[in-house]
């Protein structure tokens, strides 16, 4: 498993599920983090049901991402807190500062362009 992807082959898909894929939603992969997190991102699948036609709210991701999926990180910022994040087993939840800190760090040290080297 790299990535957050998993090595299992994706389940059958209908149609309707094989549409969204083309959407710019699932197609960019820019709501990858908010669809992958399984009760936060609930209504945001709901939402995204009453358009296709899904199994349930709660369907397998078609690019293979499990449940808590993070995305990639955009710089230093997000590498940190998701180190600080592993190491205290999430039990230590970012405050105002924190995500100042991580915008800050990836402002400074962005990591390049999706795709680039």
């Amino acid at each position: 498993m790299e990535g957050g992807k998993t090595a299992m082959a994706a389940p059958p898909m209908s149609p309707s599920v094989v549409e969204f894929i083309k959407t710019p939603h699932c197609h960019h992969e820019a709501h990858c983090e908010t669809c992958r997190d399984l009760e936060g991102g609930r209504a945001w699948r709901q939402g995204i049901a009453k358009r296709f036609t899904v199994e349930s709210v709660d369907w397998p991701c078609p690019r293979g991402y499990e449940w808590g999926y993070e995305g990639r990180s955009r710089g230093l910022g997000d590498t940190v807190a998701k180190v600080i994040k592993a190491v205290t087993f999430g039990r230590v939840k970012p405050c105002g500062g924190c995500k100042k800190r991580q915008a800050a760090l990836n402002r400074l040290v962005p990591y390049g362009a999706r795709g680039s080297a």
